[in-house]
């Protein structure tokens, strides 16, 4: 069922981000085309929604499926500072859990650094592409993928004993549109006040897995194996090695071991 863009847009007119919706039924990606919009200045807050995504992608080019009329696949246009854009995922991914929590009664956790998950369950996944010249950022993109209707069994993207979706976890479907109104006026919210980082940070904190926990992650081509103690203030994951030692992992050089 086609969403009714217009309907969000009035209802966001306001917002720092939805006044404008692309809707499109097939693209390669979100992220595609909101770069594109982004790079002939594209209003801030403009969004980019597909039914469907030839070439969608997650972290690392990893494969990332829409299901039409199932799913919602979304990208943001934003132009923030520089010291705002490593909050960006940070922000994101306490959005959507706000969202699941206080509009459908889900407990959601954060998996280190971009994905939102139910019962320990995949239900969202973030990416965020940023481009810099001469040290300032001439943009930043922000891709959502969220799991809305579709039944586990027919989530090919990943196996389906890994992913779930808000549906199968409340036990009836939803309303797509208000869903996605939802996580955009939040996520206005949330952008407008980054500076007021306390709130942000602490749910990030508290939706967090795997923290005091014993874990393997992939850098670069060796496995580190230690404890997650925690974050730093970039959103980099502290783990202590047995050595003692602690190393900072950066989002966008490791990724969880199984």
């Amino acid at each position: 069922m086609e969403l009714n863009v217009k309907k969000i847009e009035e209802n966001l007119k306001t917002a720092a981000i939805g006044r404008q919706i692309h809707y499109y039924e097939q693209v390669t990606s979100t992220m595609d085309v909101a770069r594109e919009m982004a790079e002939g200045g594209a209003m801030e807050g403009s969004v980019v929604v597909a039914e469907e995504q030839t070439s969608g992608r997650g972290r690392f080019g990893r494969k990332w499926v829409s299901a039409a009329g199932e799913g919602l696949t979304f990208s943001v246009v934003l132009y923030p500072g520089v010291w705002a854009v490593s909050r960006l995922t940070i922000a994101t991914a306490v959005v959507v859990a706000r969202v699941l929590n206080r509009g459908y009664g889900l407990m959601p956790g954060i998996k280190w650094p971009n994905d939102v998950r139910v019962n320990g369950k995949k239900i969202c996944g973030i990416l965020v592409e940023t481009a810099f010249q001469d040290d300032q950022v001439r943009y930043a993109l922000i891709g959502i993928g969220i799991n809305i209707n579709q039944s586990p069994d027919l989530l090919d993207g990943e196996m389906s004993s890994q992913t779930t979706s808000i549906a199968y976890e409340v036990g009836h479907k939803l309303d797509r549109e208000e869903v996605l109104q939802a996580v955009l006026l939040e996520l206005s919210y949330v952008y407008s006040s980054l500076e007021e980082w306390s709130t942000v940070w602490a749910d990030w904190l508290k939706a967090m897995e795997h923290l005091g926990e014993n874990i393997k992650v992939l850098w670069g081509d060796r496995v580190e194996e230690g404890i997650a103690e925690g974050v730093d203030n970039d959103g980099n994951l502290l783990m202590r090695r047995k050595d003692g030692s602690v190393v900072s992992l950066a989002a966008g050089e490791v990724t969880f071991q199984v």
